[in-house]
């Protein structure tokens, strides 16, 4: 297994604790991101994107035309007034930029899929239970079966592309939450394997140069393996059709509220019809006959 890339604060000396790993920095601000780069390269460390996490819309961002090589993961609780936004949109396309929105309110729905069809690049965050999965479903729909063109919504666009029939699919890296991708540092280098474990200072070593071999880890083997408790303890999600591209990532709210059962249901059927209309697609470039 390779070595996970490393989640962390933007702080200098934290950073030049280790050397040639892959790094994610999180940064509160937009400023902070060209900071953060050239701490990155300072440590010997190979930067993977800088994630900005504002408290403020999107709107409220003012994006600077040297960051516009920066890989940016812009993390932000709405999209604020499209009319604001669209006297940015021709240099935010040129930017190496995908949005993280939440599903939690109906408004960042619509927002994904308008920053979606004006060419920038997009993720849904899953809530805790409050998702809305028939507006879930329609979006997915959309980022992944649209014909026009439009820019990618995650995790809808990874999940029809990378979906097989025959084998298991984990797509949480999408959201920095895989920990085979992904650990998370403090500002004292200890080790959680999620943001949200991070959160709660719930930590599988005081250092990652513990961590020799990732997946021989004790911790990190179980959190890979976890979904085999599902069978073992029966659990309802365990023989749910729509096990192979969701498994139990919302086991809490089984059986209050499966509706995660029939988007996942949803999302398999799409991601077929995704597959079939790529090789049409393909069938048609082969039969194509050559031009002068």
């Amino acid at each position: 297994m390779n070595l996970p890339r490393i989640v962390c604060p933007n702080k200098k000396s934290l950073l030049q604790s280790f050397t040639g790993r892959t790094v994610a920095v999180r940064v509160n601000s937009p400023d902070l991101a060209e900071e953060a780069v050239a701490h990155v390269r300072e440590s010997g460390n190979n930067l993977f994107c800088v994630i900005i996490e504002f408290n403020s819309p999107l709107d409220d961002i003012e994006f600077r035309e040297n960051q516009k090589n920066i890989p940016l993961a812009i993390m932000v609780p709405s999209l604020g007034k499209f009319r604001n936004l669209v006297k940015h949109l021709n240099m935010l396309r040129d930017f190496n930029l995908r949005v993280y929105l939440s599903c939690d309110n109906h408004e960042n729905l619509v927002g994904l899929r308008i920053l979606s069809s004006v060419g920038i690049h997009s993720c849904a965050v899953f809530g805790n239970g409050k998702n809305d999965w028939e507006a879930l479903c329609d979006l997915m729909t959309y980022a992944v079966l649209e014909r026009a063109p439009h820019a990618s919504i995650e995790p809808f666009t990874f999940i029809a592309s990378h979906y097989d029939p025959f084998s298991y699919l984990e797509w949480s890296s999408i959201h920095f939450d895989d920990p085979k991708h992904f650990l998370h540092l403090d500002a004292k280098g200890r080790v959680a394997l999620s943001h949200a474990e991070l959160s709660k200072k719930k930590f599988i070593a005081q250092s990652i140069s513990e961590i020799v071999v990732t997946a021989e880890f004790p911790a990190i083997r179980r959190r890979t393996q976890a979904w085999k408790r599902y069978f073992v303890n029966n659990h309802p999600c365990a023989s749910c059709r729509g096990w192979k591209v969701c498994l139990g990532k919302f086991a809490v709210d089984v059986p209050r509220n499966n509706g995660c059962s029939a988007f996942f249901l949803e999302m398999i059927e799409v991601a077929r019809q995704h597959k079939a209309q790529k090789a049409q697609k393909a069938q048609a470039e082969e039969g194509r006959i050559w031009q002068p």
